[in-house]
């Protein structure tokens, strides 16, 4: 559980970032379009994370989705969901996070839609797989602050 903890602080310190557009708006030069390419990514490779959760590698030690959560009269939130299932067609997982305006508490299970998810990760292997977001928030951090952040992980980000 602990473990569970720590690497929530860590994606939501480095990973929650409020997103610019939406993947379906078009943008212009000037925007930052990056975000959008990761979860574009994340999003077409679904199939391969529903295989890799239907059929776990024997080392497989966390699964998860980033799902935007939008609130009423509130912007979107991306928030990390656990333990993650796919049974006939359907998402489950926990709450990484509290959400008091949709009454949704950290732990809590929820169902996903595959419309409002954001990004996924595995862990197998000691190594991440997927994880679109975090990937570009590492890759945007400073050197001081990607040091910082990699020593927290038990797992390693490859490319």
């Amino acid at each position: 559980m602990f473990y569970k903890l720590v690497l929530f602080v860590s994606l939501l310190t480095f990973s929650c970032t409020p997103r610019l557009a939406t993947p379906s708006t078009s943008a212009t030069s000037s925007e930052d379009t990056e975000p959008d390419s990761a979860i574009a990514e994340a999003r077409g490779s679904l199939d391969t994370f529903i295989t890799k959760i239907t059929t776990p590698h024997p080392n497989q030690t966390f699964v998860a989705v980033k799902v935007s959560f939008t609130p009423p009269g509130e912007s979107p939130q991306d928030i990390w969901v656990d333990e993650v299932t796919y049974t006939n067609g359907v998402f489950h997982g926990n709450m990484g996070d509290d959400i008091p305006s949709l009454r949704l508490e950290a732990g809590e299970k929820v169902t996903i839609n595959e419309e409002d998810i954001v990004d996924w990760m595995i862990v197998e292997d000691g190594k991440l797989v997927g994880g679109y977001t975090i990937r570009l928030a590492v890759q945007r951090m400073s050197p001081e602050e990607r040091e910082r952040f990699l020593e927290t992980l038990d797992y390693t980000i490859e490319d």
